[in-house]
């Protein structure tokens, strides 16, 4: 595989396999919100070092040997470039969703990439505070959806989620744009 292409599904479920083990903290973010918190990274114009999202997205972790320290960061590493890329081409961003099953159904959620995204914005706070009026309100839907992975006593009816999801491409390609204008 070409240290360059997309993950593959097999190999997106490999890394959120490992983000949740045993050889990983609680406090490690699983895939999603990962994808979340990289994108955030990836719009800001200051560079973040590897090796601070590294530790921001699973901590220390105890690597079975070295192969596997070397795959988990290569798969981490595409998975930035990757978002990097959907953001530069300017299509519709597609925010990585997790999949839940209750009662028997299955849906998909996007709090947890909400809650990795606010996590990039804490990262650098100091630039996300510059931000006009106008491009504060983009990060609306981000802020509200992860609210819901962040509390457990946050609520929202259906109609009122669905509203906010529906803003998240608009709202990732409007901050996008404003950092690259202002880059």
């Amino acid at each position: 595989m070409s240290a360059d292409a997309p993950l593959t599904d097999e190999e997106l479920v490999e890394l959120d396999d490992f983000l949740l083990s045993d050889a990983c903290s609680d406090e490690t973010l699983s895939i999603d919100e990962a994808h979340g918190f990289l994108t955030a990274l990836v719009m800001v114009p200051e560079p973040t070092p590897q090796a601070t999202w590294l530790d921001a997205i699973w901590g220390e972790p105890q690597f079975a040997d070295a192969a596997q320290e070397q795959r988990m960061t290569e798969l981490l590493l595409r998975l930035h470039d990757e978002i990097a890329d959907a953001l530069r081409e300017g299509g519709p961003f597609e925010p990585l969703v997790a999949e839940e099953e209750e009662d028997g159904e299955l849906y998909e959620t996007y709090e947890g990439w909400c809650f990795g995204f606010m996590l990039g914005v804490e990262l650098h706070q100091e630039l996300w505070e510059q931000l006009p009026k106008n491009e504060q309100q983009l990060l609306a839907p981000m802020a509200k959806l992860a609210l819901l992975n962040a509390d457990e006593e946050a609520e929202m009816d259906e109609a009122e989620c669905e509203s906010w999801l529906e803003l998240l491409p608009g709202a990732v390609a409007g901050l996008y744009t404003y950092w690259r204008r202002t880059n």
